[in-house]
């Protein structure tokens, strides 16, 4: 009974790592139509995608997103069951069936096997029979053969298994080939007596993976043969596949891979029987390893391993201690095969004590569990469900020899009455393309009736489109005019230096007509642009408040924080966009203050993918300044036409802008200025920006 049990135990660690590896490649298979992209740009584009099928993939996508980065089961079953639900409303077998994939797998990622089984099936049965992309059948039952198998039922397991791989054979697809071999010796090697036919089905794994040349999927087959040979005793040829595996993995730098091979270099020194010391260095190298990733089944595993080396050692209080570890573990998890294992050496462990009533408690838990499980009955369905596939193989050879064969017989015994039917064969042909003309005249006449009204309408939806175009365009260029220098601007900028000639301060003019004549060429040329980087709004900016500095005496300052920041070259928006808001802030904030010191901030703020921007003066504010008559030599630009320019920017271009005006007050609610708060965000380089125009 002792090597049954031992032969169950090295069969289920075989099992676990096979489970994890194939979670890894199904979720590879189910995700290659998926960019991974930031978790929050898959929320933004779900929340904002009016198209269900996409909104469903979306769904689809962040379900399984989530489960990586975050792992919040509530968002994750949320997404998941949202998808469900817009696929059935859809009406969409094939989104409907991948829906209730994903809820399949997101159960076996939290190790819920009894509930993953039945959706994967269900998706399966779907597209069972429909005419879709075969690499989706595939993958619904490879899933439902990887569930199958972790949820211990491996004749149901070797089923779906079977189903992918017949699939994979007739498109000759290596990769699922790949899979559903090594799924099928991964159930077999689970089952005494059909180790051979499990090594036939790695050797033909590793072929396959080595013609793909994938690396993982070797490591997974020489692990898989290494534990045949372990299982046959030939420890020299198991080791030596062992050593190839450990180097995969550790150019790979894979630190479940290095745990899994620890883990069978210590089984094979345990069955070995003859250094346990190494092998329980083994067991508890990989143990650190499996605690550090977190995963409790390979814990629950190897704490087993542990206990029967200690037991071999004739240790019963250490290896009472391992296994009742494991024991907690496996009922937490709810895994039948390691709970009767556990239970029969917990009550060899009190048999040996003298400790009676203990043991057969322990022997009835696993017996009982032991029955529950079936497994002869399950291997006479395997070994009928591998002879039914091998005879349809067989029977479709032979049937295609056979009709061969009676087709040239045929041939030969009605040659004579073969012309007799080609007369018969041309005459219903003369009629069925008389009649076939027919429908295609009047086909073509329906068609041609269409296409004039299908053109009128195109043509009626051309001109629509020409009128919204030009309706926008005339509208655009609207702004644009609207947004000129201010006209009395350039005249107070012209007495200015008519001023300071007459005073004979020519240097000073000198300087302001140079920095006057810079400002008027870059707004000539900024203002034929749809947009502009930052930093050359800024130096427009710069010269603006360099010619206005001329119109207070000697109480107005300006100051920019934050100018020369390499990200105010990233960003881009319309020209002339801060000019309004600053011009306003020294019109009507700045010159009707009566301050000594009349101050101007402009900081700009790198904020990750975004700037902000704050435009900040400590003039009269804004309630002082509208109960003020507007000047006639000064009208400042509208905020309606900035929100508009805003708003054209903000549909045409990949990047946002949003801004606020903050009244500035102090503790006695007395006004102390205005603050303008611009939020600018870009997600594409200036030289990736759109065609279309602002």
């Amino acid at each position: 009974m002792n090597q049954t049990l031992s032969s169950h135990i090295f069969h289920s660690f075989f099992c676990s790592f096979l489970r994890k590896i194939f979670c890894f490649l199904i979720l590879l298979s189910a995700n290659s139509v998926i960019a991974q992209t930031a978790l929050d740009s898959l929320r933004n584009n779900y929340e904002q995608e009016i198209q269900d099928s996409l909104k469903i993939d979306y769904a689809l996508q962040l379900s399984r997103e989530i489960h990586r980065r975050n792992h919040n089961e509530e968002e994750e079953y949320t997404y998941a069951q949202d998808a469900i639900q817009r696929a059935l409303k859809l009406g969409d077998t094939l989104l409907y069936a991948r829906s209730l994939d994903n809820l399949g797998l997101l159960y076996r990622y939290h190790q819920d096997y009894e509930e993953a089984m039945p959706l994967h099936i269900k998706a399966y049965n779907l597209v069972e029979e429909k005419d879709i992309d075969p690499v989706h059948k595939m993958i619904f039952a490879n899933n439902a053969g990887v569930a199958g198998r972790y949820n211990q039922k491996y004749d149901s397991s070797i089923s779906y298994y079977m189903k992918a791989l017949k699939i994979a054979e007739e498109e000759n697809n290596l990769r699922n080939i790949a899979i559903s071999s090594n799924g099928i010796g991964n159930a077999l090697g689970n089952i005494q007596g059909r180790e051979e036919e499990a090594l036939a089905y790695f050797e033909r794994s590793l072929e396959a993976e080595k013609k793909r040349d994938n690396s993982l999927g070797v490591a997974m087959n020489y692990l898989s043969i290494a534990d045949y040979y372990i299982n046959k005793k030939q420890f020299s040829e198991a080791r030596k596949y062992l050593d190839e595996l450990l180097k995969i993995n550790q150019e790979r730098n894979d630190l479940y891979g290095l745990a899994i091979t620890y883990e069978f270099f210590g089984n094979s020194y345990l069955v070995e029987g003859e250094d346990l010391e190494k092998a329980a260095s083994y067991f508890e190298d990989a143990l650190a390893r499996f605690e550090k990733l977190g995963d409790r089944h390979q814990q629950a595993q190897i704490l087993g391993s542990l206990g029967e080396v200690k037991l071999q050692q004739d240790e019963l209080t250490g290896a009472r201690e391992y296994y009742e570890n494991s024991l907690q573990l496996a009922r937490d998890l709810n895994q039948f095969g390691l709970i009767m294992q556990n239970s029969y050496k917990l009550a060899e462990i009190n048999e040996k004590e003298n400790q009676p009533s203990a043991a057969l408690e322990y022997f009835k838990q696993a017996k009982a569990y032991e029955d529950s499980i079936k497994l002869s009955e399950q291997n006479v369905e395997i070994a009928a469900l591998i002879r039914e596939y091998d005879i349809e193989k067989k029977e479709s050879q032979i049937q295609l020899l056979e009709k061969d064969r009676a087709l040239q017989q045929t041939l030969l015994e009605n040659q004579e009455q073969q012309l007799e039917r080609r007369r018969i064969f041309m005459l219903l042909l003369g009629t069925g393309l008389f009649l076939i003309l027919i429908i295609f005249f009047l086909q073509y006449r329906n068609s041609q009736t269409k296409k004039r009204t299908n053109a009128r309408i195109l043509k009626e939806e051309k001109e629509k489109m020409k009128a919204i175009y030009e309706r926008n365009l005339a509208r655009a260029e609207i702004l644009v005019t609207r947004l000129r220098v201010n006209p009395h601007f350039l005249f107070n900028s012209l007495n200015a230096i008519t001023y300071l000639i007459q005073s004979n301060q020519n240097a000073k003019a000198i300087k302001y007509l140079v920095v006057f004549s810079r400002y008027t060429r870059m707004v000539l040329e900024t203002s034929q642009k749809h947009v502009v980087p930052l930093s050359e709004e800024l130096k427009l900016t710069h010269y603006y408040l360099t010619l206005e500095e001329n119109r207070f005496e000697k109480d107005f300052t300006y100051k920019f924080i934050g100018d020369d920041s390499p990200e105010v070259d990233k960003v881009l928006i319309p020209p002339l966009l801060l000019q309004p808001f600053i011009e306003n802030a020294i019109w009507h904030g700045l010159l009707p203050s009566k301050k000594e010191q009349k101050s101007l901030l402009i900081e700009i703020i790198p904020e990750g993918n975004s700037i902000k921007i704050n435009i900040d003066d400590n003039g009269v504010g804004r309630n002082k300044a509208n109960t003020k008559p507007a000047k006639k030599a000064h009208k400042s630009m509208g905020t309606q036409i900035i929100q508009e320019r805003i708003e054209l920017y903000n549909k045409s271009y990949s990047g946002n802008i949003q801004y606020e005006i903050i009244d500035k007050v102090n503790k006695d609610g007395e006004p102390q200025g205005t603050r303008i708060v611009f939020h600018l965000s870009q997600e594409k380089s200036i030289e990736a920006q759109p065609h279309d125009q602002l």
